[in-house]
């Protein structure tokens, strides 16, 4: 017959117990986790290869290259660039995400995979942007505002390159956009404090005799 356990030993079994189940339960979320990490790569790296975006750079291509059909007007073009220009965005999102939880979640694989079947297209994209952009906007003698996805594209670029370089022709564009915005702001801010001053001084006085 075995000996009874008393009760100090029977508190240090469960409490084993308990910290072998915690441990067990960590590596099953961090294992899912890092299965969750690759779906969302492969998810994103698919994203970039669907026929939808294959199409958007066709057109994107053949626009830079002066090839297009006649019917591949302007507008089209620009719906094309923004549809690239935000799948990049979508990566650039996706691996940041994965990047924040890599510590606890166990994530890094998952970016090398990312980085891996994404970084030459993101690279080769970065270099022809600026040639497809300033035709863009000379077709359609207006600029495109796209500070914020263009900035973000330059970031996804800079987080692949191993020394974070950024390609300074997209920067500029960037920084000049960014300088016109503030300047705005500026001046539609002065517009209304302006205007908010002649308001309170036309305003009517308080009526302090107490007649109509």
């Amino acid at each position: 017959m075995l000996p009874s356990m008393n009760s100090t030993n029977t508190a240090l079994v469960s409490a084993s117990i308990a910290v072998i189940s915690a441990c067990i339960a960590a590596y099953t979320t961090r294992g899912n986790s890092a299965r969750a990490g690759f779906e969302l790569a492969r998810s994103l790296f698919n994203n970039l290869t669907s026929a939808n975006t294959a199409k958007s750079r066709g057109i994107l291509e053949r626009y830079r290259r002066g090839t297009g059909p006649t019917d591949e007007t302007s507008d089209i073009v620009l719906d094309q660039y923004f549809n690239l220009l935000w799948q990049f965005e979508q990566i650039h999102a996706g691996r940041q995400s994965l990047n924040q939880q890599h510590r606890i979640n166990g994530t890094r694989p998952a970016v090398r995979y990312l980085d891996a079947m994404t970084s030459w297209h993101i690279s080769e994209w970065a270099h022809r942007w600026l040639e497809i952009r300033t035709r863009l906007e000379a077709d359609r003698g207006e600029s495109i505002d796209d500070e914020h996805s263009l900035d973000t594209f330059n970031q996804l670029l800079a987080s692949i390159h191993p020394k974070h370089w950024r390609l300074p022709s997209l920067e500029a564009v960037v920084n000049a956009q960014r300088l016109r915005r503030e300047e705005r702001e500026q001046r539609e801010r002065r517009e209304w404090e302006g205007q908010s001053r002649r308001q309170a001084s036309t305003a009517p006085l308080p009526n302090r005799t107490g007649t109509p």
